[in-house]
């Protein structure tokens, strides 16, 4: 045995034939594995031989470490003689692979221990990551002193990015992200990474940012990313979570926004751990049993949200607030000067979650009386309608904008439709009635669905659109990305791009989509069109507001004194004839 082998020698003792026996064994599997590289395949059956190892199928990652250190000090290109020993462990698991007790044996799961991407039991993850050039991110070692369930969580975010079909450089940088996370976790035992505080999360963010890390969006994102796998994954919700991801609670279609989907609530902004857990009861009834739209129930949310902040200034948890508490958080809002409707929205939140506090029996009766501050409403009306020399500029220039563009703004000004609504459109919208072209409209603020005739170049447009890129009767007409309904910040922002590339109003136009809703209102109504048709037309519960879509009184009013002066007798100059007494 070479001198430089001496070291790995085992301490147990094995006669000769039994020795010439397992090195037969041994060498006719390594030869078996067909690897090229004849110096480093002799090698490394010596090394094999020395340490006492009888098949390739006992090779693992803490031997391939006692290997690299060898190679360290005796071999000067270690790297290929790695890659040989790899190449025999990648063949060893395939073969196994064949067997159901193999399979049990190689099965790639969690263990307290090291795990290494490239001993994968998937042959096509093996595949992928043959190229990888940072060895850093194969090796995961899940036996270091830390929580069991964090370390699980990371190995549930692992597999979760190595399913995923990425680039290799993205691929390479989240995986290098969610290390450092995984080490900041272990540095500041982090036991859940559901129940990182916002001073955690802050801090992680801060090291991040100092680090100056190449792909730093991506170091930042890992957090997010990774509580969320972890809470969509789930076998059963978190509802202690301090953020829920709303996919997880498979909630209907109709009661989110495709366009504006809100993906997340977060609890970390309540830092007592009483009101917070108060919260999530709260939005756990909510979200779970109400039916409600979720972005109404979003939108009180931040309304307790903030009252439970003001509350956590005085150190009060939301069962023990008493009347004169309530009354604080109530004067701040007052001071802010916030319009009646939203003030009012404001109190009926607060309102709400304490009504929601009394029937659980937290508290025997709400502390407050909310009408007491309710302040009265008195409808106000925004003259919104879009100048025709502007609109009529945009549909001049349309042709310059983008063929997605187009069609969206055509549903605007064509049809006064939300941008909500354009923006969830499917493409089976469109049908023929009676020889008529019609919409059927999916109306999210309502939800419900409406059906109104529409142009019949609108139609033909739409369907040419529809058959050059293929969509699908439950298609989304304008898409995102991930095929998913165009989102509304997406189309205002590419709207307004459009709007100054091509100078509408010297380039100052600032487009706004539901200024086109009050024009077809008011055009409309300009038609001597019914209220109640208006209404219909547009969807509205209540025709105060479809009055409020309106801005009938500058036309209206020149055109009642168009009327009036047009008549010999109201002529300004009927005065002033000769012999008038105002003539004279």
């Amino acid at each position: 045995m070479p001198a430089q082998l001496l070291q790995w020698a085992p301490t147990n003792t094995e006669t000769a034939e039994e020795y010439e026996q397992r090195k037969k064994r041994l060498y006719e599997e390594i030869v078996r594995c067909e690897i090229s590289d004849t110096v480093a395949v002799n090698k490394l059956k010596k090394f094999l031989l020395a340490e006492g190892i009888a098949g390739i199928a006992e090779l693992d990652y803490p031997l391939r470490m006692r290997y690299a250190a060898f190679l360290e000090k005796n071999v000067k290109q270690g790297k290929r003689h790695l890659n040989a020993f790899d190449r025999v462990k990648q063949y060893a698991i395939q073969q196994q692979m064949k067997t159901l007790a193999g399979r049990q044996a190689c099965k790639w799961q969690y263990q307290n221990q090291i795990l290494f991407i490239p001993y994968h039991s998937d042959e096509e993850v093996v595949k992928q990551f043959a190229a990888a050039r940072q060895m850093e991110t194969m090796v995961w070692d899940f036996g270091v002193d830390c929580s069991e369930q964090l370390k699980r969580q990371v190995f549930e975010v692992l597999n979760h990015i190595i399913a995923d079909n990425r680039d290799d450089v993205t691929r390479r940088v989240t995986l290098l992200a969610l290390q450092r996370f995984y080490g900041f976790c272990v540095e500041n035992k982090i036991a859940d990474i559901e129940k990182l505080e916002l001073d955690e999360v802050e801090k992680f963010y801060m090291e991040i940012r100092r680090e100056k890390k190449s792909g730093v969006e991506r170091f930042t994102g890992i957090l997010n990313y990774s509580r969320k796998i972890v809470f969509v994954n789930a076998a059963e919700i978190h509802w202690d979570a301090g953020v829920w991801y709303l996919e997880r609670l498979h909630l209907t279609a109709e009661r989110a926004n495709q366009s504006t989907l809100r993906n997340t609530v977060s609890f970390l902004e309540i830092r007592n751990k009483e009101n917070r857990r108060y919260a999530q009861a709260y939005m756990k009834y909510e979200l779970g049993v109400t039916g409600q739209a979720v972005s109404t129930i979003c939108r009180k949310y931040q309304f307790i949200q903030a009252f439970l902040t003001t509350m956590e200034e005085k150190n009060l948890e939301a069962v023990r607030c008493k009347a004169e508490d309530i009354d604080i958080h109530i004067k701040r809002l007052q001071a802010l000067k916030i319009q009646e409707k939203g003030f009012n929205e404001r109190i009926s939140a607060i309102q709400h979650f304490y009504k929601f506090l009394e029937i659980k029996g937290y508290i025997k009766q709400v502390p407050f009386h909310a009408a007491y501050y309710y302040q009265k409403v008195l409808p106000v009306h925004h003259d919104r309608s879009v100048e025709d020399a502007v609109w009529k500029e945009v549909i001049q220039k349309l042709r310059f904008f983008p063929e997605h563009l187009r069609c969206m703004f055509l549903h605007l000004w064509c049809l006064g439709l939300r941008a909500s609504e354009v923006c969830t459109l499917k493409g089976d919208a469109y049908f023929r009635q009676s020889g008529e072209a019609w919409m059927k409209i999916h109306q999210v603020k309502m939800k419900n669905y409406k059906r109104i005739p529409i142009p019949e170049a609108l139609y033909k447009v739409m369907q040419v659109y529809l058959e050059k890129h293929h969509i699908k009767p439950e298609d989304y007409i304008f898409q995102n990305s991930r095929g998913g309904a165009c989102l509304y910040n997406t189309f205002r922002t590419q709207m307004l791009k459009c709007c100054k590339e091509n100078e509408i109003e010297n380039g100052h136009y600032m487009f706004q989509s539901h200024d086109y809703r009050h024009t077809v209102a008011t055009l409309f109504y300009d038609s001597e069109v019914s209220i109640q048709s208006i209404r219909d037309y547009l969807g509205h519960n209540y025709e105060e507001m479809t009055r409020q879509y309106i801005d009938y009184m500058p036309k209206r009013l020149a055109k009642a004194n168009d009327e009036y002066f047009s008549k010999p007798n109201h002529s300004l100059a009927a005065c002033l004839k000769k012999g008038d007494s105002f003539g004279k």
